[in-house]
């Protein structure tokens, strides 16, 4: 792809809210009306209700010089069901693109775009570093230079929501998110766009801001029930594909980092199998890699 198709190709970002009107007017939109490398479009998806008509003008007064969409979820409730909804409506009315997520409480450096769309000339994936903003100090960011399936069984070594700067055609391909999983979106995606082998660029930059921590309503919060569920649909999904050490890995880093411990875990396990018997949490028009099949 040489510089001047890619000066060509559509950025779309996409943002799903439960809504949070606060986190998009002060944290999300306003670094992407401040971006040196315009959207071409804003697609913002409303989860559990739709937005009124005054939320919609007070979104449209941040971002002024992009076109803003505010959709309501028409699949599953949740992050998957909300960014799928805005998939949708950009396949629909582009052939081609990157899509850029951003969730709505974080933001991004003002040459983010412009980066990543530097990288993507020759790549179908662009991934930049974290900055993980804990109550307003700076931790160390996550700055991957290399990602593989296997890394995200585990854990997640630096591509996350915000960070997602993907070739439209690639998600498309990958299935896109799995609608109803209630967390892990970011890695349940990134296995299925990597087993893929696409090409990928790393902009060695951390232009994303993460906001870890803040809100009692995050799924990063310390004993989050709807991560505890997220959790166990992923390991449901993906532990055929661990061994051992992996599965040992993979509950460590949840004990450590969210305090549910095995036993919590495979007690909630028992009970999503047994909700699923009769229906599945996943949409099975969006089920992905047959390679893969879905626990």
């Amino acid at each position: 792809m040489d510089g001047h198709r890619i000066k060509q190709t559509p950025i779309l970002v996409l943002i799903a809210t439960q809504p949070r009107l606060d986190c998009l007017l002060t944290v999300s939109l306003p670094s992407i009306a401040a971006q040196t490398r315009p959207a071409d479009r804003v697609v913002i998806v409303s989860d559990k209700q739709a937005l009124s008509v005054s939320d919609v003008k007070r979104i449209k007064s941040i971002v002024t010089t992009v076109e803003v969409i505010v959709l309501h979820n028409k699949q599953l409730a949740g992050a998957a069901g909300s960014w799928n909804t805005g998939i949708d409506y950009i396949n629909e009315h582009y052939d081609s693109g990157f899509v850029a997520v951003l969730d709505d409480d974080d933001y991004w450096d003002n040459h983010h775009l412009a980066l990543c769309e530097q990288e993507a000339h020759n790549a179908q994936l662009v991934i930049s570093g974290i900055k993980m903003i804990n109550n307003g100090q700076v931790i160390t960011p996550k700055m991957p230079t290399q990602l593989t399936s296997e890394d995200f069984l585990i854990g997640n070594p630096g591509w996350q929501g915000s960070n997602t700067f993907i070739d439209l055609k690639l998600l498309n391909h990958a299935g896109k998110y799995s609608n109803g999983l209630v967390s892990c979106n970011d890695r349940d995606l990134a296995i299925r766009v990597l087993d893929l082998f696409p090409l990928i660029a790393f902009t060695g930059q951390a232009t994303v801001n993460w906001n870890i921590n803040h809100r009692d309503d995050a799924l990063s919060a310390v004993r989050s029930s709807q991560k505890l569920k997220g959790v166990c649909q992923f390991y449901q999904r993906y532990q055929q594909r661990m061994n051992l050490k992996q599965k040992e890995q993979f509950f460590n880093r949840i004990e450590k980092l969210f305090k549910w411990t095995r036993d919590e875990i495979e007690k909630e396990l028992r009970t999503i199998t047994s909700e699923q018997s009769t229906k599945p949490f996943y949409n099975k028009k969006n089920s992905h890699n047959p390679k893969y099949p879905s626990a």
